[in-house]
């Protein structure tokens, strides 16, 4: 049989592990919240990595269109300079006095 002493040991104790019990469930909750939070804040993160990734990409494309076409457009500045400068040379060239 359980002594009156012993009753009286289980009732006082009995509230001290409830607080326990209580202590151990909020950590556990807690602990899942943190983990949730940082679930969400990879997520988060991940999703912005693609859109710079797509926005660089995008750059990337734009950078070399600008490139071929000043590419093209020196391409065909260089052939009017030969063409002008084939013309200049079928002029006659005046002349040019040069005394030492």
């Amino acid at each position: 049989m359980v002594r009156s002493l012993d009753v009286q040991q289980i009732l006082l104790q009995s509230n001290a592990i409830e607080r326990v019990q209580q202590i151990q469930q909020h950590q556990t909750e807690v602990q899942q919240k943190h983990f949730e939070a940082q679930l969400a804040k990879d997520k988060r993160e991940l999703k912005e990595k693609v859109k710079d990734l797509e926005e660089t990409e995008r750059l990337m494309i734009k950078e070399e269109e600008e490139r071929a076409k000043r590419e093209k457009n020196t391409g065909e500045n260089s052939a009017k300079k030969k063409k002008d400068g084939a013309d200049a040379a079928d002029k006659p060239l005046g002349k040019i006095d040069i005394r030492v």
